[in-house]
């Protein structure tokens, strides 16, 4: 054979040996009461793949094994399981903190990865769960400082009767009470529950000066649309916090003309912003929220990191991971080693129209503090320029 006739081998080699195909699983409810969170994370995650599969430099392509839990808790754990079974070692999914729970132990016994892409209420910290949606320390803190700086220390609070809301209440109670401010009532709801006449009426009762709104899905717009249509009334305006309501849900409330809805997140649709703008020429109109770039990130540091080690091994990926710094929509970013939480950028914005706002940034991004060991109570002592009280036990009423 002549020399210019040899097969080009390196070619051949990285066409053959350093591309793979990756099974990943898609985890995420598309009815139910949180369908509009659940379904554009999902969105999120499944043009990701559709991105990197598009990719012709990409080293992996992506072969996605979805299960629909339908909203159903029980139905999660047998996701997962369906999953497994066809050889997925890399989830992407779940919403709620009760569904994450719930399969936890499967991923952990297995030795997978759960790759969690939405906010939570931190105290938890699995080698098998990697948390990029942020904790109390990146939305929640920061959140709370700029209301009792803006607004003032008197506060309501309300949520969805499980994790999410018990935990995240109950850190604002310790923070806001540490401030000398006053929390006027704490109240908790059914998933689903939509009748919210009498928590309205204490909150413009009581001359609040926020409210910290922890329901979920259904019930967290009924419950502003309620509050919006009292406050009408009552000719008086109320500022509402969230750290999970993003522009993906702004069509299921009417237009807000008397609750100033605050949220933070890590990222908005802000006007001029590259990434959505890119994303609606490949893929077309539609909402882009911190739910759907959350999960795409998700997606596309589970395709990096499988290819820079050339597998889908957990272990491989997790040192992986720790070991380096991350290009991302959202800027450069890394997990922390000690606890599996993705550092992340910390925006305050304000509802208008059908978008949010950006009202306030942090500087630089925050690292996650899931245990709030290095965060919470001494740096709210410059908030109210007071000496702090201590934590004490209470009754919830």
């Amino acid at each position: 054979m002549k020399p210019g006739c040899l097969p080009d081998v390196r070619a051949f080699f990285v066409e053959t040996i350093m591309t793979f195909t990756l099974p990943i699983g898609v985890l995420y409810s598309t009815t139910g009461t949180y369908q509009r969170i659940s379904k554009n994370a999902r969105s999120g995650a499944l043009q990701a793949v559709a991105d990197i599969n598009a990719d012709a430099t990409s080293a992996v392509t992506l072969v996605v094994h979805e299960y629909d839990p339908h909203g159903e808790l029980e139905a999660y754990h047998q996701g997962v399981e369906a999953l497994f079974a066809r050889g997925v070692r890399h989830v992407v999914g779940t919403t709620t903190s009760a569904s994450r729970k719930d399969i936890v132990p499967d991923v952990e016994r297995d030795n997978a990865l759960l790759w969690y892409a939405c906010p939570y209420e931190g105290f938890e910290c699995s080698e098998n769960v990697l948390y990029s949606g942020g904790c109390p320390s990146q939305n929640l803190v920061p959140l709370l400082a700029y209301a009792l700086r803006e607004y003032g220390k008197r506060g309501v609070l309300i949520g969805s009767n499980y994790v999410w809301g018990w935990e995240s209440n109950r850190i604002a109670r310790e923070l806001v009470e540490a401030t000398h401010g006053r929390i006027v009532a704490e109240k908790y709801f059914h998933f689903g529950d939509c009748d919210f006449d009498a928590i309205v009426t204490r909150i413009l009762k009581d001359a609040t000066d926020f409210v910290l709104n922890n329901l979920v899905g259904e019930s967290s717009y009924a419950f502003l649309a309620q509050l919006d249509a009292a406050c009408e009334r009552h000719g008086t305006t109320i500022t509402v916090l969230s750290c999970n309501f993003t522009e993906c849900e702004l069509p299921a409330i009417p237009r807000l003309r008397h609750v100033r809805l605050l949220s933070c997140g890590p990222w908005f649709d802000h006007p001029g912003n590259g990434f959505s703008a890119r994303q609606r020429v490949r893929h077309g109109p539609q909402i882009y929220s911190s739910c759907y770039t959350n999960a795409y990130n998700a997606v596309q540091l589970l395709a990096r990191s499988c290819a820079a080690v050339g597998s889908d091994d957990p272990a491989a990926v997790l040192a992986w991971l720790h070991a380096n710094s991350h290009s991302t929509l959202m800027g450069e970013l890394a997990f922390n080693p000690s606890n599996n939480h993705l550092a992340l950028p910390c925006c305050i914005a304000e509802a208008r129209g059908d978008g949010f706002r950006i009202v306030h940034r942090e500087s630089g991004v925050l690292d996650a503090d899931p245990y709030l060991t290095r965060t919470g109570i001494p740096q709210f002592r410059d908030v109210v320029g007071a000496a702090l009280t201590s934590p004490r036990l209470r009754v919830v009423k």
